[in-house]
């Protein structure tokens, strides 16, 4: 019996061993953040979207911050990007941080963000409690990736749309949990669909009270007339001022908002720019989904080739897609709507957000800020307006006097360019230098970083442990609800 217990004991040890030594040959890479140093990027053009260029310019940072903003000085050292044009990093105001437990992910996004001119991302619905953890790692430093602000938990009613939510059905249970969620650090709260108007309203009331933004999607028990200071997400609440609410599971549908007659729309702009609500039209990410319906018509963007091989499957269980022919055609049919209702927002004075919505289907970490800038820049008039929206209108909604602008006393969140980005958002993917944080990278290492990750992810031992694996359940998960 000694004996057997004894070789019992040592195959647990090294199944254990084995488990252990597998799961560290799966994780990427550890690529920490470079330190934070004083930088004097001397010769630049500041150009704050919006606002009026600055040429000739020394840019002084001390401790993550920048000190001083002046004209080049005869003592100033040499250039480090002779001849470039300095912008705010861009900051993406909605995103989704994968979890944990797809291992490695987290790091690959965060890096991601990096390579396409993001310093700052905003998580809007935590997909585990271990986000808060991460968002500090990357914001001590030790980790390389964007700044990140969260609003933690989702509140919301039953049944839940957002399967991670936290439910509040009563008005003391809601402000319990936004005064928990200060306490804890966040930077916002979020609402989502199915949240009654009690709770609601005491969710307002507390946020309020704490200083904290409320963002979310508007709730169908609330609508839109009867929501203020607030961030709308994507168009939830606005095809249904006039109409009554979408079916139960439904933000909001393609049929509602092509529906809309110019009369609605205009009802919904005055609505929001009577109770100074803002919004984040996310329209990347409509279009985007098509890739899930159809990969041969709306093949994946090039970003979606440094993601595991796990994601093309995964993602139909994220959310949904148009599934056939007729709702892949309204789908695009109705795009010209989307964009209408954003650009008489606009015009309107109300704030429109650049977000992505990153983590739902083929909405790639970073790549994805430059499709709705696309987006935006037809919407919105000008290059410079979408730039505006990604840089000092998420900073004011976000981190007011923090973030956003090239300005004294600023994080020092910078993109260093060859020619003006205002002339053509193809600059923006041609950066050479990038400061996030007082952390100066060049445009060689975090391409190196980022091929090292390729390497990682795309090798036979993550293809085989995990991306086989993920797609496996993935495909019987979805063979098991085909019918659904």
């Amino acid at each position: 019996m000694k004996m057997l217990l004894k070789w019992t004991g040592g195959i647990l040890a090294g199944i254990a061993a084995a488990v252990l030594l597998l799961w560290w040959a799966v994780l990427p890479p550890r690529l920490n953040a470079v330190a934070q140093q004083d930088l004097i990027l001397s010769g630049v053009t500041v150009v704050n979207p919006g606002t009026k260029r600055l040429t000739g310019q020394t840019i002084v940072i001390r401790q993550g911050r920048i000190e001083a903003i002046r004209p080049i000085a005869a003592n100033d050292p040499e250039p480090i990007c002779e001849g470039c044009f300095a912008m705010p990093g861009l900051i993406d105001a909605h995103v989704h941080t994968p979890p944990s437990f797809i291992a490695g992910n987290q790091r690959l996004f965060a890096l991601m963000y990096l390579r396409y001119g993001v310093t700052s991302v905003r998580d809007v619905g935590q997909s585990e409690a271990g986000i808060a953890d991460f968002a500090a790692a990357l914001n001590a430093g030790a980790i390389a990736g964007p700044h990140m602000y969260r609003c933690g938990e989702v509140l919301e009613g039953s049944p839940p749309g957002w399967p991670v939510a936290r439910i509040v059905e009563t008005a003391g249970a809601a402000r319990a949990a936004v005064m928990e969620l200060a306490d804890a650090g966040v930077d916002c709260v979020k609402v989502y669909n199915e949240i009654n108007r009690e709770s609601f309203e005491a969710v307002a009331e507390a946020a309020a009270e704490r200083h904290l933004p409320l963002i979310g999607h508007v709730p169908h028990a609330v609508g839109l007339a009867d929501v203020k200071d607030f961030e709308v997400q994507h168009f939830t609440g606005i095809p249904y001022v006039s109409a009554s609410r979408p079916p139960l599971g439904w933000d909001y549908r393609d049929e509602d908002v092509a529906a809309m007659s110019g009369d609605d729309i205009q009802r919904a702009v005055g609505i929001a720019a009577a109770n100074r609500l803002s919004m984040t039209p996310t329209l990347a990410n409509h279009t985007l989904r098509l890739t899930d319906s159809d990969r041969q018509q709306f093949p994946p963007s090039a970003g979606a080739a440094h993601l595991p091989a796990f994601w093309a499957d995964s993602w139909q269980l994220v959310a949904g897609h148009p599934r056939g022919s007729e709702a892949i055609h309204r789908r695009l049919a109705t795009q010209q709507q989307y964009d209408e209702i954003v650009r008489q927002m606009n015009s309107a004075g109300v704030d429109v957000l650049a977000g992505t919505d990153t983590l739902m289907p083929w909405v790639v970490p970073g790549e994805s800020m430059h499709l709705e800038l696309a987006r935006l820049e037809v919407v919105l008039g000008s290059a410079e307006a979408a730039l505006r929206a990604a840089t000092a209108v998420n900073g004011r909604h976000i981190a007011p006097g923090d973030v956003g602008e090239i300005r004294e006393g600023m994080r020092a969140d910078i993109l260093l360019l060859p020619e003006d980005p205002a002339a053509s958002l193809e600059v923006i993917d041609n950066w050479r230098m990038l400061i996030a944080d007082g952390r100066l990278y060049d445009r060689q290492t975090i391409d190196a970083w980022l091929s090292r990750y390729d390497k990682h992810f795309h090798g036979a031992i993550y293809n085989t442990v995990i991306s086989g694996l993920v797609s496996a359940l993935a495909q019987r998960f979805a063979h098991g609800h085909a019918d659904d």
